[in-house]
């Protein structure tokens, strides 16, 4: 009994505690709300919404060609194929697809065994020739001395001879001794005849066989260069795309070792309409940018004489003004291209920060009277400056391009003195 008084007489205060916590609860609360109401009053009866903060620019115009994006390719402008210069063993050295390689660098080795045994050949045979060059040479000389002697010799008979005919007519000499002297005179040209010819042939012989020496030469110089040549080495920079499927094997003339790609030499190929051709002339530099993002300047190289019958479309050629040093360009990688379909013409243009998207397209708010109006637009092409509008807007008008994302039509505004200013380029 006494235990039951102690327990009932300790409960009490604590119901007491509890009361009061939650009447003070309770005060708070509708301290609060009146609070609360009269601000919400206060604000009613001054009947001023308050303004959002926000920092507008004008529309403008530009004279510029509306674009219309082509998706095109990049093709490789450089490409080296590395062959095989003989039919031989061949040996692929420290590389592997895919590595970087300098000019000049050592691809592969082919077996040029061959190569040198016949270099060792043809200098025996050059070795021969010219040993029948000095003898010819020795004996060319031999008969020159030789064909002076009979020179001499023709001239003294042919004398002898017309002596032996004065005496004859004089009855000072038998007509046999004339006859003889006469005969002797002819044997001596016969001979002199044979000696020139005999010296005609040795220099022709001394001419085959200078011309022999030349060929050789020419031959073991040929042999020299093919052995070099079996090392097969990189003729620019570039990257290896294709590579000798056997680490060691057998290649015949011709074949393709490696084909190496200079990475910084592309160009970009679009099949471009024939009816928008006669737009590229007024442009100077198209604009592309890769699946990465990245901006293309471009430039018109060439239009290819071929029509597609079917597309009605013609291929063009664009070369890379200055290719960005940090784009990984990859052979018919896909480029995104912004080709011209009209002439320059006036165009309007809306900051990119003012565009908002929306589901059926895009909105900006326009600055009136200190209010943000909602304004469906329909947008061009991306430029430099922005968006060409095609429809919804008009030149002046202030569009809001900062604080526009929790705007809605009729907003009070507060732009005070940010009107004009410059906004961020948009990216094309």
């Amino acid at each position: 009994m006494t235990l039951a008084v102690l327990s009932v007489n300790a409960a009490v205060p604590r119901a007491k505690r509890a009361f009061a916590v939650s009447r003070l609860g309770l005060f708070l609360f509708v301290t609060i709300c009146w609070l609360f109401s009269g601000s919400m009053a206060s604000a009613q009866s001054s009947g001023k919404p308050r303004a959002t903060k926000v920092a507008v620019a004008e529309v403008t115009t530009e004279t510029i060609a509306d674009f219309a994006e082509l998706q095109g390719r990049l093709v490789a402008g450089a490409t080296e194929s590395v062959t095989a210069v003989i039919s031989a063993e061949i040996e692929i050295l420290d590389l592997q697809l895919g590595d970087v390689v300098a000019k000049g660098q050592d691809i592969a080795q082919q077996d040029h065994a061959k190569l040198v045994l016949n270099r060792v050949m043809l200098q025996a045979q050059l070795a021969e020739t010219n040993v029948k060059h000095a003898n010819i040479t020795v004996e060319i000389e031999s008969e020159t001395a030789l064909l002076q002697i009979a020179e001499q010799r023709v001239v003294l008979l042919e004398r002898k001879a017309d002596r032996a005919e004065d005496l004859v007519e004089n009855n000072a000499l038998p007509i046999d001794a004339a006859e003889t002297a006469l005969s002797n005179s002819l044997a001596a040209r016969q001979n002199l005849l044979s000696q020139k010819s005999s010296l005609a042939r040795k220099r022709a012989q001394l001419a085959v066989a200078t011309v022999a020496k030349d060929r050789l030469r020419a031959q073991i110089k040929q042999l020299d260069a093919d052995i070099a040549a079996t090392t097969l080495r990189a003729r620019s920079n570039g990257q290896i795309i294709h590579l000798f499927d056997d680490k060691r094997g057998f290649a015949r003339e011709g074949d393709v070792i490696a084909r190496i790609l200079d990475p910084s030499v592309f160009e970009v190929e679009v099949e471009m309409p024939v009816s928008q051709l006669a737009f590229l002339q007024d442009v100077n530099t198209i604009k592309a940018r890769t699946l990465d993002g990245y901006q293309l300047d471009l430039a018109l190289r060439v239009i290819l004489p071929v029509q597609n019958t079917r597309t009605a479309t013609r291929v063009v050629r664009f070369r890379m003004e200055s290719p960005p040093a940090e784009v990984m360009l990859a052979n018919n990688a896909v480029v995104t291209v912004q080709t011209p379909i009209t002439n320059p013409s006036p165009v309007i243009i809306v900051p990119k920060d003012a565009v908002i998207p929306v589901p059926g397209g895009h909105i900006v708010y326009v600055a009136v009277d200190g209010r943000a109006q909602r304004q469906l637009i329909k947008l061009g092409t991306a430029v430099a400056s922005g968006f060409i509008v095609r429809s919804g807007l008009a030149a002046g008008a202030v569009v809001v391009t900062r604080g526009n994302e929790q705007l809605y039509d009729g907003k009070a505004i507060d732009y005070g003195g940010d009107k004009g200013k410059s906004t961020p380029e948009a990216e094309s």
